[in-house]
């Protein structure tokens, strides 16, 4: 068992944290860390990516969005390739030249999607990609559970509303 020092006021607040839930701190920040997964998600493939180090040296949460899609793309390709070209704008760009495209790009804060031909708009809320992500691991079938830890490794925690996830592309 390794020590750590913390900050009164750090310490303070994972007691909180440890008597409202009754739980260990050191179950507390290993939950916090996403360290201990429910027996039920360990074996899946999506989320032993998401705790591998590949994964978790990804800084930022653009990165993490980005690294899932990239994921998600490479491994069920078909799925992924059908989830975009269904969506209403998916199309919308073939007949646009390349100064057109890239402009698009610039303005939306675009950046590639790892390992794919795609590139994700990143000027928009986390909410709003915490939603696409959510419609497209549902399209390609994932568990309401994978997909809830999925978006949660994107920033913003708490449910996903159902009427959101069940909307039409």
């Amino acid at each position: 068992m390794k020590s750590i020092e913390v900050s009164e006021e750090v310490y303070e607040a994972l007691k909180k944290l440890t008597t409202d839930f009754h739980q260990s701190p050191d179950d507390v920040l290993a939950k916090m860390l996403n360290l201990r997964l429910p027996p039920a998600l360990a074996g899946e493939p999506l989320v032993s990516f998401m705790v591998s180090p590949e994964f978790r040296a990804k800084f930022t949460d653009a990165d993490r969005y980005l690294a899932i899609l990239g994921w998600v793309a490479t491994k069920h390709a078909s799925d992924f390739n059908e989830f975009i070209l269904s969506l209403a704008s998916g199309r919308r760009y073939l007949g646009w030249s390349r100064e057109e495209i890239v402009r698009q790009c610039r303005h939306n804060q675009a950046r590639p999607i790892p390992d794919t031909h795609y590139w994700a708009i990143m000027n928009i809320d986390t909410a709003t990609k915490r939603r696409f992500l959510a419609r497209v691991l549902e399209f390609v079938g994932y568990r309401d559970e994978i997909i809830e830890l999925a978006c949660g490794a994107i920033g913003m925690r708490g449910p996903l509303a159902r009427a959101a996830r069940a909307a039409p592309a």
